[in-house]
């Protein structure tokens, strides 16, 4: 049963880092380039036929600029596509100007009211 999960994890794993890759319009040649391994490594691990080191986690973690959990936990909550809409959030939000981003707390604050105003009256 451990190889079973071992072997649902490692594909789990690849198939993140292939969608955090093409999410971000690089090749396996660049990322491998990238992040210090053979192209053909990263496609074994895309395919979750290896598993990586730390040290290759970290550095495909920094390349694609993501978070390790983002990349090794699993669930609804990071799944690829979520990964990657809060992946662009982060980016759009350490290239907002302090205007944009005032603006943005006050929506985000006046959205939570509103929710939290909805729930209260059911």
């Amino acid at each position: 049963m451990g190889n079973y999960n071992k072997g649902k994890n490692l594909k789990r794993i690849g198939e993140k880092i292939r969608a955090a890759r093409k999410s971000r319009n690089l090749t396996i040649e660049t990322l491998s380039e990238l992040a210090g391994i053979s192209e053909s490594f990263l496609g074994t691990v895309e395919r979750g036929e290896s598993s990586i080191s730390i040290e290759t986690l970290v550095n495909l973690c920094k390349v694609l600029d993501v978070s390790a959990d983002s990349l090794i936990m699993h669930g609804e909550e990071s799944s690829p596509a979520l990964s990657d809409k809060r992946d662009t959030l982060l980016i759009m939000l350490k290239n907002a100007t302090d205007e944009e981003l005032s603006f943005l707390i006050d929506y985000v604050k006046l959205y939570h009211s509103r929710v939290k105003f909805q729930v209260d009256r059911q």
